[in-house]
């Protein structure tokens, strides 16, 4: 893609984005009351389904076998 079609598209999505945004912006200023027992239901939510706590690091999962390391005498 050339550098002009590259600011054509990027000018096209920021002339269809910033409607959209300010759109959603307004939505929410004029719907505050409305999404109150929304968001009280999402923080319940979040307090009895806690995430998943993320994996352990790679370093602490390694399994090493005692047949590969080298005994005392050899090299």
């Amino acid at each position: 893609m050339t550098e002009l079609k590259a600011t054509l598209v990027l000018t096209a999505f920021a002339v269809l984005l910033i409607p959209v945004g300010v759109w959603i912006i307004r939505a929410a200023k004029r719907s505050k009351r409305a999404f109150a027992p929304l968001v009280g239901m999402l923080m319940m939510l979040g307090a009895f389904y806690p995430p998943d706590p993320p994996p352990p690091p790679p370093a602490e999962t390694v399994v090493r076998d005692e047949n590969d390391e080298p005994k005392d005498g050899e090299d």
